[in-house]
């Protein structure tokens, strides 16, 4: 009801003009700029990029919490029931702590992600980001092999108050803060294991060779937010073979790819302070982590100190990480700590009891987390996903 009227107005001639055919603006009306179509109803959100996209629909969230449901009955029949009660019950008192550490462990991802969205003008309060990373971070784990339900979803969840790109474009930066602060976290452990683990050439020279590809790794994902990665990735795709389909899929969103390169850019140029905070938060969240192996070793009155827990967890991380084709981490958890138990002169049974643990802890915040799916993609309220 607006806009035919002000579109209008550009029609009239002004006067001592003669030429009915140039269009010109009325001497009562602002030329058409930006800071004059601001003024209408939800145009600036539109030109900043941030206009509030479509709400994770139902259909998808009830697909997501179908299937994240089904796999974590497989998981549990898959483990048994009897034996996960009698886990628990061994454990004790001390699965409470394990699984609120953990509760703080997401906490930091999603100060680490908020931290990131500080300059949007609205952005996810803090417990409603918190349900879409744990939601998140449970849709990962239950998407066999490669790990990739979490980001799509958390994009759509906050797409309501971000718009869609810059959602993506927040995603992206915390998905390569996240993996830089692991990527650090795996060079501690192996700092660590090399002190600690016995002085085996073979081992130390993994080891080293290990340091060396993970330090490599960390250069090149700095060099990624100094300049930008997105739209050189999609120069890359299109030079390899047998991809050329995707790479001219992905063509048509090389402008979005771009602006999202700017926004990875903008982040760590004009936020350095930001950027370095929310990388300190990813790298805390990992080392929080190594104590619920100290926990675990309480249970059962066995004593590993810190720096053990450290080594232990960041390698067999590592591992799994490694063996990311494997689904559900099957078998890699359970034998990689079986190995640095044993490597480290602890009972290696116990080892396996810890994996054991860490899989009922899993299985209760992926619970939580698949639970949460629909808390985190409901609508936020209406002054929230307009605000300025």
């Amino acid at each position: 009801m607006v806009r035919r009227p002000v579109r209008g107005v550009h029609c009239l001639p002004r006067p001592g003009r003669s030429d009915p055919g140039r269009r010109t603006v009325s001497r009562r009306h602002p030329p058409r700029r930006v800071r004059g179509r601001a003024c209408l109803r939800g145009r600036q959100h539109r030109l900043q990029g941030r206009h509030p996209g479509p709400r994770v629909s139902r259909k998808l969230q009830a697909l997501l919490f179908v299937c994240g449901s089904a796999i974590f009955a497989y998981l549990v029949a898959r483990i048994g029931v009897g034996r996960l009660l009698a886990d628990a019950a061994h454990t004790g008192w001390i699965f409470v702590p394990i699984l609120v550490l953990y509760g703080v462990v997401y906490a930091c991802n999603t100060a680490a992600w908020r931290l990131i969205m500080a300059d949007e003008p609205v952005r996810p309060p803090f417990w409603r980001a918190y349900a879409i990373t744990v939601a998140g971070f449970s849709l990962n784990f239950v998407t066999p092999m490669v790990n990739v339900g979490g980001e799509p979803f958390k994009i759509a969840a906050a797409a309501r108050w971000l718009g869609v790109r810059r959602a993506a474009g927040s995603v992206v930066i915390y998905q390569v803060l996240h993996t830089l602060g692991m990527l650090l976290s795996f060079l501690t452990a192996i700092v660590l294991g090399l002190l600690l683990l016995p002085p085996h050439p073979a081992l130390r020279a993994g080891l080293v060779v290990a340091f060396v590809v993970l330090a490599l790794l960390c250069w090149l994902l700095l060099t990624g937010h100094r300049r930008g990665v997105l739209e050189g990735a999609l120069d890359l795709i299109h030079r390899l073979p047998l991809v050329h389909r995707l790479a001219r899929r992905l063509e048509s969103q090389r402008a979005t790819l771009v602006q999202m390169d700017a926004q990875m850019t903008e982040f760590y140029h004009k936020r350095p302070r930001r950027f370095f905070q929310a990388l300190l938060l990813e790298y805390l969240s990992r080392s929080i982590f190594m104590l619920e192996y100290v926990l675990i070793g309480l249970g059962v009155g066995l004593r590993i100190t810190y720096l053990q827990a450290y080594a232990i967890g960041g390698l067999t991380s590592l591992i799994q990480n490694t063996m990311f084709f494997v689904p559900f981490e099957v078998g890699t958890k359970e034998g990689s700590l079986y190995l640095f138990f044993k490597l480290l002169g602890l009972d290696p049974a116990l080892g396996v009891y810890t994996a054991i643990v860490s899989r009922l802890r899993d299985l209760a915040w992926i619970g939580v987390g698949i639970g949460l799916v629909w808390l985190a993609g409901r609508q936020p309220a209406r002054e929230g996903a307009t605000a300025p």
